[in-house]
């Protein structure tokens, strides 16, 4: 495969990203930032930042997915930077203290950053505010197995495409998953010890991870293990991107190679898809499913993947085997709509052969075939098909004959021979048989059946039949009844003994059915129609094969009802608490729409907190400051809050007022990073030095200061007394 384009840089690229409107954004080793029109290869912005901290092997640059926007890290300055691209100016400071900034990633909505430090903690911050939102978390998780080193990091960090979860991959190889709106148990999930350099979202149930010894795992989510494990010979898997279908997926090391895994068929197509001259560095996709390859020697390459006017082409001159050698080449071809049409020319083609079979026109018919000769996909059929032109003849004559036993043995060992008038002609006078015997059953003239049925009474597929209708008429007069009644439970029972009933027509209307019954009812919970999925339930609860799925929906309708009456008494607290108690309400409409109330809440509460306004938070939250399973959550809120009110003393240079609000903090929440952070700062700038003790530097669990609390914080840090005192 030969690059469509190539565009050349001064030096090694170490960013590669596509924004919104086709944008292309790059960085170099050099400290030169760009933005490239990916329609027209132009260059549309050339910045050079000499502060940057450009690493090649960091992800700690980021442009935001509107373009708007540039973070990047200065290692020396231990801040993150954030330039308004377009004013071509700083935008704000996030300062990190001790904790140099090593992953930087932008949320879809262009809101949020989320920063992953060589200390191993994880921050987010609000973009439009003037602070650290939340922490989200830290690496390592320690254990027995795993001690304190003194070598840490955050290697790696990704949104979901709804922003809603955030991944993080640190040190002990560890993953961890988070929502960043609520910060419910975050899932940590340890694939195995190695180091990960790349995550990558597949949805919002998948996640794949590649590690330096070119291991790559895909994550279920849900279940918070890996799902399945590839190992690949890339080495060091440092970047990756997906197709814009989902199904594919690119891989690359520091080598010279790309991969290509295909997540429907959960395998390796190619282990050397793409092979470059230079080594590769980045991977990224457009949305016209062009891929875009960044290397090294500074040139980024670009591959059209799915080259849809060549495909119209091959298939307007039936050249067939140039389709094929096409989609082969090229495997996004295979979701194109033109797959239909050259599938449509294939079975016109093999339908037409059989046909010119049945004229004795064999030639004609080998004419016809020739078409796809040499396709891998279809040489078994057309090897077979010299069987059905050496057998035709002497089948057509067994089914005139009526020797239907050697007829459908025929056609068991030559396939093809199935696809012939006479077979069909064969199979409908089975059906008019078949429907003549249940007529004799119905009718008590069971002493016809013999004569009826002798002609297929040696057809081994047709014996259970002919048994059933000859030695149980009166089950099979049962068994119809039960199909009329939709008497599941003893239908099932009669199937199990006789399966060859499975194949009547009418049972299979019944199963159809049952199944879009299934589906209806699930769909139902789902978008909160109770009363009809209550219904279906009664016409379900008798299904034998789906009892087990049908008890899981079951439960779910019980709490989804339950969460409705929460929902309409206005008692969010209860609502929340139960979807947090039960992760499998999070699919219901009625779920998102509550999550959005809590988002939205959030949001607010966030505006206050980084303007220091704790009371606005309480008026904001009401009783779900009391919400146990989102304390961590809220209670970074109100220590942000705290935090802001503590730096309007620290400006004002009101210090005692300071010390007293540092030991009322450590009393509500104990000694943490944030408090730390800023007691450092303090002492470097206004050279003021608060001591504590042993005890009051003792870090507590994150969300214990509700139970210590009980949710009753004070609208301010300063107490009462320090206030008036201070104002007297």
């Amino acid at each position: 495969m030969f690059a469509s384009a190539t565009l050349n840089f001064d030096d090694k690229i170490v960013y590669l990203q596509v924004l919104e409107g086709n944008t292309i954004a790059i960085a170099d080793k050099n400290q030169n930032f760009y933005l490239i029109n990916g329609t027209s290869m132009e260059q549309e912005l050339h910045l050079t930042l000499k502060h940057s901290y450009t690493h090649p092997e960091k992800k700690n640059i980021s442009f935001s997915p509107d373009g708007k926007y540039l973070a990047y890290s200065e290692k020396e300055q231990s801040v993150v930077r954030v330039i308004d691209i377009k004013a071509q100016k700083l935008h704000h400071s996030f300062p990190t203290q001790l904790n140099i900034i090593e992953t930087l990633c932008f949320d879809p909505s262009s809101s949020y950053i989320v920063a992953g430090s060589l200390t191993g903690r994880v921050f987010l911050w609000n973009l439009f505010s003037t602070g650290q939102v939340s922490r989200l978390s830290s690496f390592p998780e320690y254990s027995a197995s795993l001690v304190r080193s003194k070598i840490n990091y955050v290697s790696a960090a990704c949104f979901s495409s709804s922003g809603e979860l955030v991944a993080t991959a640190g040190y002990g190889g560890s993953i961890v998953i988070t929502n960043i709106h609520n910060e419910v148990s975050p899932k940590r999930i340890t694939p195995n010890r190695i180091r990960i350099n790349t995550l990558c979202f597949l949805n919002d149930s998948f996640l794949c991870s590649g590690n330096i010894e070119g291991g790559l795992d895909i994550i279920n989510l849900r279940k918070a293990q890996v799902h399945k494990h590839y190992q690949t010979s890339l080495g060091d898997i440092n970047t990756m991107c997906l197709s814009n279908s989902g199904r594919y997926l690119f891989i690359a090391g520091h080598g010279h190679q790309i991969s290509l895994l295909d997540l429907e068929d959960e395998k390796i197509i190619e282990n050397e898809y793409l092979r470059l001259p230079s080594k590769i560095t980045n991977i990224t996709m457009t949305q016209e499913d062009s891929l875009i390859v960044a290397c090294e020697n500074g040139n980024i390459h670009f591959f059209t993947l799915c080259p849809e006017e060549l495909l119209q082409l091959h298939l307007n001159t039936s050249s067939y085997p140039k389709c094929f050698k096409l989609l082969q080449e090229f495997p996004l071809l295979l979701e194109s709509p033109l797959i239909n049409e050259l599938n449509e020319a294939w079975q016109e083609t093999l339908d037409d052969a059989i046909y010119q079979v049945q004229e004795a026109e064999f030639k004609k018919a080998e004419a016809l075939l020739n078409k796809f000769a040499n396709i891998p996909s279809k040489t078994r059929i057309i090897n077979e098909f010299q069987g059905l032109i050496t057998h035709y003849a002497r089948f057509k004559t067994a089914v005139s004959h009526e020797n239907f036993a050697m007829a459908y043995s025929m056609a068991d060992h030559v396939p093809l021979l199935q696809k012939t008038q006479a077979y069909q002609n064969m199979e409908d006078l089975w059906d008019k048989v078949f429907l003549k015997a249940q007529a004799y059953v119905i009718r008590e003239k069971t002493h016809m059946l013999f004569k009826l049925l002798e002609p297929f009474s040696r057809v081994t597929s047709k014996l259970c039949f002919i048994q059933v209708l000859l030695h149980q008429p009166e089950m099979f007069l049962e068994f119809m009844h039960h199909i009329n009644d939709h008497s599941y439970e003893k239908i099932f029972s009669i199937t199990r003994q006789f399966p060859c009933l499975e194949q009547i027509s009418s049972y299979q209307q019944v199963i159809e059915s049952s199944n879009d019954l299934f589906i209806k009812f699930t769909q139902h919970i789902y978008s909160g129609d109770y009363e009809l999925a209550e219904l279906e339930y009664e016409s379900l609860q008798y299904i034998s094969y789906l009892k087990e799925d049908l008890r899981t929906l079951t439960k779910l309708l019980t709490l989804a009802k339950k969460l409705e009456i929460f929902y309409q008494d206005n008692n969010l607290l209860e609502a929340f608490t139960l979807i947090d108690e039960h992760p499998e309400l999070q699919g219901l409409t009625l779920t998102t729409q509550i999550e959005k109330i809590w988002n939205s809440k959030m949001k607010e509460a966030e505006r206050a907190a980084l303007l220091g306004h704790t009371k606005k938070i309480k008026l904001i939250l009401s009783d779900l400051i009391t919400l146990h399973s989102r304390a961590q959550k809220v209670g970074m809120l109100l220590r942000l809050s705290y935090i802001t009110q503590m730096k309007f003393l620290v400006i004002k240079e009101h210090f005692t007022l300071i010390k007293a609000a540092v030991q009322r903090y450590i009393s509500l929440f104990g000694f943490d990073t944030e408090l730390n952070n800023l007691l450092l700062k303090l002492q470097k700038s206004k050279n003021v030095h608060i001591e504590l003790n042993a005890e009051q530097e003792h870090r507590r669990p994150r969300g214990l200061w509700l139970v210590q609390t009980k949710g009753k914080v004070p609208d301010s840090i300063i107490p009462k007394q320090r206030q008036l005192h201070d104002t007297l």
